[in-house]
């Protein structure tokens, strides 16, 4: 080809669905390891997943739930202390090893030299692509914007039933070609999520209010970080302190409500490429 570019002779599965879970560190597993979510996948076991991708518990269970906010299905199916892979994960990775063949007989065509250079094009922009603080990150889809001259409120459909509303300046939800119907990521920090027992919430009805079960708790001497399983198979994080969980009984189980401001949800979207012709080469 003389161009100077080497491209991989075999596009492997983790090629293809590695994109969902990145690896912050920098560092690569040992070649041919399975990718964390089919390992996860396969082992149903949180801990044996996390042992085979070089991982603690904690950096594994972060890397999982980022994949399944993330996805448009849930990919992961969380109960109290436990949690298991969908039936639509199953099927989405049991298809990517076919996905790889097909896609190397792409490679492999006469007009492969186009969409070598795609597949280049693809690999530097997944390396310049931001990284976010916001644990909480989901995609969604808008399903009303009303817009006033100043601010602007997006009622987000987070799937299953579950929704919340996003207040932004109207300014930005015009940058952001924001519609309905359109989609988008709202960024969440663990710290803007407030927790209440189902006995605390019974009393007020509060804006963006989402009822859920807690199924993970993560506790250091002073804070802790609580995983709670949504009614739509999203999984939210927050922050609290260890003594606020005690006074709230809040444990593994507890059923509980997560209030968030509308105003501490920030929105974002993926850049809209140019439409391009593809010409064989």
């Amino acid at each position: 080809m003389g161009s100077g570019f080497v491209v991989p002779g075999v596009i492997k599965s983790k090629d293809i669905t590695g994109s969902l879970l990145p690896n912050p560190s920098g560092i690569r597993p040992p070649s041919g390891l399975p990718h964390l979510l089919e390992k996860f996948a396969e082992l149903g076991s949180l801990r044996e997943a996390a042992a085979a991708a070089g991982l603690d518990e904690d950096q594994a269970w972060s890397r999982l739930v980022t994949a399944n906010n993330l996805s448009e299905v849930p990919l992961l199916q969380a109960r109290a202390d436990h949690a298991s892979a969908t039936p639509v994960a199953a099927r989405l990775l049991g298809r990517s090893e076919s996905l790889a063949e097909a896609f190397q007989g792409v490679l492999d065509a006469p007009a492969g030299g186009t969409f070598r250079q795609f597949h280049l094009r693809r690999q530097v922009l997944v390396r310049l692509q931001a990284r976010c603080s916001a644990r909480n990150q989901f995609f969604c889809q808008v399903r009303l914007l009303f817009r006033e001259r100043v601010n602007a409120v997006a009622t987000l459909d987070l799937g299953g039933g579950d929704h919340i509303e996003a207040q932004i300046t109207a300014r930005s939800a015009e940058t952001l070609g924001l519609a309905s119907g359109s989609h988008c990521h709202a960024l969440i920090d663990p710290a803007w999520v407030e927790v209440q027992s189902a006995a605390e919430a019974a009393g007020s009805a509060r804006q963006n209010s989402l009822a859920g079960r807690v199924v993970r708790c993560r506790e250091d001497p002073v804070d802790s970080e609580v995983t709670i399983a949504l009614a739509g198979g999203r999984l939210l994080l927050a922050s609290m302190t260890r003594a606020e969980m005690e006074e709230k009984t809040i444990r593994v189980g507890s059923a509980v409500w997560a209030v968030i401001q509308s105003s501490q949800i920030i929105l974002a979207v993926a850049d809209r490429p140019a439409a391009a012709t593809l010409k064989r080469s």
